[in-house]
């Protein structure tokens, strides 16, 4: 069977070559999997679709006429059980990048059988990688030259992309996650990478069913270091990794709870949509009408939504004025139909104020029901390791789900913590409720900081040489700076300490990178390395006065359980990795060795 395409809702296989799409790659596309005619995830993929569109200022499409699109494709190949890659071109222009802002997008619908997969995958690393640019993170644009080239030498059935830095980000086709001693790790997808719809709900699902789950920086040396390697996407779900160059993985216990697990989820996951077939006409004005009335009651009780917007409803908000508003802004088609069924259901004198989610495929019972059990609208947001209090105040100012009345300084001064604050905010993903402060965010970080380093100082190795939990968790952050590698948290923290304890210099970069603050360059110079400041590891000895970051929990556990060594230098190798020394003479070698 040859595929089905479609453009503009029309069966067709040319494209105008003044389509951006083919001059520039300018567009937008989603690769879904029909199941027995249910279109699956389909909530994340219009999501992510959407995301895409406001941030390359593309004309979305609305979901409806998407899955039109796809019905019609589905059922003209005659499939139960298809792959389907939907895209979003922004439209037709002359060459030249500008483009119209009110230009008219193009949307392509292509439908072809499942393909057959391996049991496991064989991976090697990738002779390119992915260039830094966060306006294009996370998204699925069309431009996808870094995976083609990455390719191009491909000696296995996929490959592993890494940044600039050296740090594992994906596989060619899709996202990669890895387990080690019962933890899930997979890497952070803000600076480049696509965030794939399985992507996000493995990790909830994990979460739910008790299991840690890190998303943070994993090197090539940490990911052969795991226990269990496993990759997704959209067509094979979850998919172990067998071997990684000559590494091979023969456990894959807890890959298998996830698969199931995942499975499991979609199979009754709300946000799959059944497709619906091409209807035969009917003979008979009877089932005319009765469609006719269908149609009604389904566009009254529609939202009209073609993204998920907030409503806010104010404390002493009435149904009357809510319906009022909600047709006002367009979201509803009736103001009177939602008060007779709000009436009907005894839900309009139970509304509650707050801040709603208002999806598209959400009805108006279903909107009065939320009205009614107080069901608000909530957002997750991650504070990622090694990050500063300040960084972790303009994430969260800037996410819309949350307030922030007050300054830096001012919420700072309003929690527990006193001055200089940093290192007492706990990194974790957090769920939040609209409207909800940026000052409770970081109170509840601040809470399992201080939860967290009561219970590993109380626990800390016997004749530890640090007088205070607060100088752990300086020495912790300075750890979260130097190294990625958990395995070498314990062998780095023994340095710092051999340091401490012979008086020698810390000498440590990221000390030097956080007393420049705004003024670092992102290269520092021997200029840079003379810089009058407390946290200047290399004019002063000792710690420095407050910790430089946030700080993970393997951080701290090394911190406070560093390893007995005599090692008194490291420097760090191309794989993410670090050569360590007892000597300076050694220290010079093997400096020779890696840098130069």
């Amino acid at each position: 069977m040859k595929s089905i395409v479609l453009i503009n809702g029309k069966k067709q296989r040319k494209l105008n070559t003044f389509n951006r799409l083919i001059q520039f790659g300018d567009g937008l596309f989603e690769t879904c999997l029909v199941v027995n005619g249910q279109l699956i995830l389909a909530q994340q993929h219009f999501q992510r679709l959407e995301k895409g569109a406001e941030r390359l200022q593309i004309q979305p499409v609305k979901r409806s006429i998407w899955l039109k699109d796809i019905s019609k494709a589905v059922a003209m190949a005659k499939l139960d059980s298809a792959v389907v890659k939907i895209l979003l071109s922004r439209g037709e222009s002359e060459r030249g990048y500008g483009f119209s802002k009110d230009m008219q997008s193009t949307r392509l619908v292509m439908v072809s059988k499942m393909p057959r997969l391996p049991e496991a995958s064989h991976l090697s690393l990738c002779d390119s990688g992915y260039s830094i640019n966060q306006l294009l993170a996370g998204i699925k644009h069309c431009n996808r030259l870094e995976q083609i080239l990455a390719r191009t030498q491909l000696k296995t059935q996929d490959c592993i992309m890494l940044d600039p830095q050296g740090q594992v980000i994906s596989v060619t086709q899709g996202n990669i996650f890895a387990i080690k001693n019962g933890v899930l790790l997979t890497p952070s997808l803000v600076q480049c990478g696509i965030e794939g719809t399985r992507r996000q709900v493995i990790i909830e699902l994990a979460k739910a069913h008790q299991y840690v789950v890190k998303i943070c920086p994993l090197s090539v040396a940490a990911l052969l270091d795991c226990d269990e390697v496993f990759i997704t996407n959209s067509v094979m779900g979850i998919q172990p990794v067998g071997q990684i160059n000559e590494k091979t993985y023969t456990q894959c216990t807890i890959t298998h709870q996830l698969i199931k697990l995942f499975e499991a989820h979609i199979s009754t996951h709300k946000n799959s949509i059944r497709l619906t077939p091409k209807k035969r006409r009917g003979k008979f004005v009877g089932w005319f009408m009765v469609s006719l009335l269908l149609v009604w009651l389904l566009w009254v009780d529609n939202i009209n939504a073609s993204k998920a917007v907030i409503y806010q409803v104010p404390i002493g908000a009435n149904m009357h004025t809510t319906a009022n508003n909600l047709k006002r802004l367009g979201w509803i088609n009736s103001a009177l139909f939602m008060r007779l069924v709000a009436k009907l259901s005894a839900t309009d004198a139970q509304l509650k104020s707050g801040y709603y989610e208002l999806t598209p495929d959400m009805s108006v019972y279903q909107l009065l029901d939320d009205f009614a059990s107080a069901n608000v609208a909530i957002s997750n947001i991650s504070l990622v390791e090694g990050q500063t209090v300040r960084e972790y105040y303009h994430l969260l100012s800037q996410h819309p789900a949350l307030t922030s009345n007050y300054s830096l300084q001012e919420t700072l001064e309003k929690t527990p913590v006193n001055s200089p604050y940093e290192g007492y905010f706990w990194p974790d993903t957090y769920r939040v409720n609209y409207g909800d402060s940026v000052l409770s965010v970081l109170n509840r970080a601040q809470a399992i900081l201080q939860e967290n380093l009561n219970k590993a100082w109380n626990n800390r190795a016997k004749n530890y040489p640090l007088v205070s939990a607060d100088q752990a968790l300086i020495l912790a952050s300075l750890i979260e700076k130097e190294t990625a590698n958990n395995a070498e948290k314990p062998k780095i923290a023994s340095v710092l300490i051999n340091r401490l304890n012979k008086n020698m210099r810390l000498q440590i970069d990221s000390t030097v990178v956080y007393a420049l603050g705004d003024a670092y360059t992102g290269k520092l110079s021997k200029q840079n390395l003379q810089i009058k400041s407390p946290y200047n590891t290399y004019r002063n000895k000792g710690l420095p006065p407050s910790a430089i970051g946030s700080v993970g929990q393997d951080s701290l556990r090394a911190a406070l359980h560093p390893l007995n060594t005599e090692y008194l230098f490291f420097v760090a190798k191309k794989d993410g990795s670090h050569a360590f020394s007892k000597t300076y003479k050694q220290h010079l070698i093997n400096i020779k060795k890696h840098l130069k």
